[in-house]
C-alpha cells in the first residue's frame, strides 16, 4: 500500500461516522471518475466504500461484529441523497451508483439501498432515480436482484405506508425510465407458477397503480428502451427488457387463479392499447417471444386440474369459463403484438407451443393468420 493510501485512510479513521462516510464518498468519486482511471484506484475505490462507507469492515479488512445503527443508517441515507443529487455529471453518478451497489456486494448493502431510493420516491429525485434505474438494467431488471430490490419498494410503498401511494403515483412523471424497469421487475415477482403451492399474487393498490400508469402513458412500457442510460467509458449498456409480457401473464392467468376483477380486464386493455402505440424498430425489441410462452404451461396444468380432480369430461373443460377467459386474453396479446411487428427471439417455436393449448376460437384464428403470413413468405 503506497504512502498515499495510507495517508487516505488515515484521515478519514480521525473522522467520527458519518462524516468519514461523505468525505470518503467524494474521495471514490475521484478515484473512478477520474480521465484516468486505474485497477488500483478502484481497488482503493472499494476498500473505503467497505470501512467508511458502509463500515463493513475494520482497519484491517475484518468483518465487522457491530453493523450500522438503524440512526446511523438513517445518516448514511441523508449523506447518499444530498451526495447523489449533487454530482451534475450522469456518467459520474452512475459510475459511483453501480459501484457502491455492484452484484458482488448486494447481499449486504440491499437494505440500505432500498431505503434510500423509497427516499428518492417520496423526495423526488429524478437524478437518483435515473442512477437506479441505470443499475437495474445493468443487473438486469428481471434479475433476482432487481426484484429483491423491487419487493421492497412494494413493501414501503404498497404495506407499510399505503396511505402514502400518492407519492409513487406520480413516479412515470419524476422518471419513467426507473418506472418502467421497476414494472419489469415486480411483474416477475407475481403469478410466479415455478412453485405452485407459492404463488403470488399483486396486491390490489399495486395492480391498481400500475394500470392507472399504463393507462395514462402507453408509451410508459418501453420508456427504459428509448433512452440509453451515460454509463463509464468502456462499459456496455444492457438492453432493458420490458414490462408487457410479464404484465400480459398477470392478465391471462388472473381466471384460472381465481383472481379476476376489473382492474386485470383494465390491465389488459391498457397493454394491448401500449403495445399498438409501440414505435416501429428494426429488428424488432419490444417483447421477447420466449417470456410470452411462460403462461402456456400453468394453463396446460389447470386443464390438467380440472380434468382429474373435477374428473369433468373434455366438452365441460374446453367450455370453462375462466379457461376460455385466458385464452381469449392470450389470443388477443399475441394478435396485437403481432400485427404491430413488436416481438423478437424465436417467434416460430411460440406459436408451435400456442398449438398445445385447448381449443380456443380466437386462439385459432390467430394461429392460421400467422400460418398463412408464414407461406407467404
Amino acid at each position: 500500500m503506497s504512502s498515499t493510501e495510507v495517508n487516505l485512510k488515515q484521515g478519514l479513521r480521525k473522522l467520527e461516522y458519518p462524516i468519514c462516510a461523505k468525505e470518503a464518498l467524494y474521495k471514490i468519486f475521484d478515484l473512478i471518475c477520474s480521465r484516468i482511471t486505474s485497477i488500483k484506484n478502484m481497488d482503493l475505490a472499494l476498500d473505503l466504500m467497505a470501512e467508511f462507507v458502509f463500515y463493513e469492515v475494520d482497519r484491517r479488512g475484518h468483518k465487522r461484529a457491530q453493523q450500522l445503527s438503524s440512526l446511523q443508517e438513517l445518516q448514511l441515507i441523508k449523506i447518499l441523497y444530498e451526495y447523489f443529487n449533487s454530482i451534475s455529471s450522469e456518467s459520474g453518478r452512475n459510475t459511483v451508483f453501480l459501484s457502491l451497489f455492484s452484484g458482488t456486494t448486494l447481499s449486504l448493502r440491499l437494505g440500505i439501498l432500498t431505503k434510500f431510493i423509497s427516499t428518492a420516491i417520496g423526495i423526488p429525485s429524478s437524478k437518483i432515480l435515473s442512477s437506479a434505474s441505470a443499475w437495474m438494467q445493468q443487473l438486469g431488471n428481471a434479475s433476482p436482484n432487481s426484484c429483491k430490490f423491487a419487493e421492497g419498494i412494494i413493501q414501503d410503498y404498497f404495506y407499510f405506508y399505503v396511505s402514502s401511494t400518492e407519492k409513487i403515483t406520480v413516479l412515470p412523471q419524476i422518471s419513467p425510465q426507473f418506472t418502467a424497469n421497476f414494472m419489469t421487475a415486480v411483474a416477475e415477482n407475481y403469478f410466479n407458477t415455478t412453485n405452485k403451492r407459492d404463488v403470488c399474487f399483486p396486491p390490489k393498490v399495486l395492480l391498481e397503480t400500475i394500470t392507472l400508469w399504463i393507462s395514462e402513458s402507453t408509451s410508459l412500457c418501453v420508456a427504459a428502451q428509448q433512452k440509453q442510460a451515460m454509463l463509464p467509458p468502456g462499459a456496455i449498456a444492457m438492453e432493458a427488457t420490458t414490462p408487457i409480457a410479464g404484465l400480459l401473464k398477470w392478465c391471462i392467468l388472473s381466471p384460472i387463479f381465481k383472481q379476476e376483477n376489473t382492474f386485470y380486464n383494465n390491465l389488459h386493455l391498457a397493454l394491448l392499447n401500449s403495445i399498438m402505440e409501440i414505435p416501429k424498430a428494426v429488428p424488432p425489441k419490444a417483447i421477447y417471444a420466449q417470456h410470452l410462452t411462460v403462461s402456456i404451461n400453468p394453463i396446460l396444468a389447470y386443464v390438467n386440474d380440472l380434468k382429474n380432480r373435477q374428473e369433468k369430461k373434455l366438452d365441460q373443460i374446453l367450455h370453462e369459463d375462466s379457461l376460455q377467459l385466458a385464452l381469449d386474453r392470450f389470443a388477443q396479446a399475441i394478435q396485437v403484438i403481432s400485427s404491430v411487428n413488436a416481438m423478437y427471439g424465436h417467434v416460430d417455436d411460440l406459436f408451435h407451443q400456442l398449438k398445445l393449448l385447448p381449443f380456443n376460437k380466437l386462439m385459432s384464428i390467430v394461429l392460421n393468420n400467422y400460418k398463412n403470413k408464414v407461406v407467404i413468405l
